[in-house]
């Protein structure tokens, strides 16, 4: 009789070790998903925080825009008047560095005609010391 109940007992007790086996591993994976859950509420807030802050930021650089769109340029000369002495000792020296003359007036913000009127005016000024400097190099040579 007792022959006849051995694989019963061995059933029951694979049973409680599988079942202690589950409960042992339920408990902490159960801690586990607590903690998680709470990391992910961190974590939620913490994006809505740092999508608020971007908005501040898309917020204040639309209004430095608005800002610097309304304003006149600091670089630039009242309407008028032409171009302001910083803006064409810039534009004569990205000249001299063989810039062209759309890059010059796409980086300054000026009309392309004005780069140009200004490089022909300055080289029509400029054109008596060229020719003296010239002279002087072909006296010292000749």
């Amino acid at each position: 009789m007792f022959l006849t109940l051995i694989p019963l007992i061995a059933l029951a007790l694979n049973l409680v070790v599988v079942l202690g086996v589950f409960f042992g591993l339920h408990r902490p994976l159960w801690k586990l998903r607590s903690r998680v859950s709470g990391c992910e509420g961190k974590i939620e807030s913490s994006a809505v925080q740092v999508a608020e802050r971007i908005q501040d930021v898309h917020r204040k650089i639309t209004q430095i825009a608005e800002i610097d769109a309304s304003q006149p340029s600091s670089l630039a000369a009242t309407p008028g008047s032409g171009l302001s002495t910083t803006l064409r000792s810039k534009a004569l020296k990205m000249h001299r560095m063989g810039q062209p003359m759309d890059r010059i007036a796409e980086n300054l913000r000026v009309p392309k005609g004005e780069v140009e009127l200004l490089v022909k005016v300055h080289q029509i000024v400029m054109r008596p010391y060229e020719d003296g400097r010239n002279l002087v190099r072909q006296d010292a040579t000749g």
